[in-house]
């Protein structure tokens, strides 16, 4: 069992402290105003919601999940309880990145520097796919992940293996880059073909590669 700090209580947030939490981990929310979510334990049962500060503290594993614009702030403030801790950035920078050739997650990290263990992961899902009992018979989402620490790595795919997921390793935390060009296509197609439903995503033919 991992002890999940779950910094931000968005959607996305709510989406995979609830699965976690359904599947049998610790998790616990970091908030600005922790007194003002006490909900969230009804959201994902037993989840604990404390301060950035307290929640840092007590996780292991440590998932972004603020708005991309708020990241810096957030790790210039507590960069020293995040070292060496396995740091999960799922935030999407779409038109705040100056620099395309660099991903955030790759930015996430530099901000974290020395012993910086940052992957990126659940970047192109929707927060309305990662709940298990929404989804049809069979049915699996696909998570990628990518970073440059592959035992850091094979943790996070650990735990997006416990939403039902099948998970794509997507090589080094550069390829991040990739993932954040893919989200503002996502949200476009899904607006234009899926009625804006957010219940889509990518799916990788695997059986091409056999």
């Amino acid at each position: 069992m991992s002890s999940i700090a779950i910094i931000g209580t968005g959607h996305m947030g709510r989406a995979l402290g609830h699965g976690w939490a359904l599947a049998g981990e610790r998790v616990v929310y970091g908030s600005r105003e922790p007194g003002a979510r006490r909900d969230l334990g009804s959201v994902a049962p037993g989840a604990a919601v404390r301060s950035y500060g307290e929640a840092l503290a007590e996780g292991e594993v440590v998932v972004i999940a603020i708005p991309f614009s708020q990241v810096a702030s957030f790790v210039q403030e507590h960069r020293d309880q995040l070292q060496g801790k396995i740091v999960v950035d799922i935030t999407n920078p779409f038109d705040d990145l100056k620099d395309r050739n660099k991903a955030a997650a790759q930015i996430t990290s530099e901000l974290i520097g020395g012993r910086a263990r940052v992957v990126a992961a659940f970047k192109d899902n929707f927060a309305g796919t990662l709940y298990r009992e929404d989804r049809r018979d069979g049915e699996r989402i696909q998570v990628r992940v990518a970073g440059d620490d592959d035992a850091a790595k094979a943790v996070v795919a650990s735990l997006a293996e416990k939403l039902e997921a099948d998970v794509l390793d997507c090589g080094s935390l550069a390829n991040a880059r990739f993932l954040d060009a893919m989200v503002s296509l996502m949200v476009f197609l899904d607006s234009a073909y899926a009625d804006g439903h957010q219940r889509s995503g990518w799916i990788f033919a695997s059986a091409l590669c056999e």
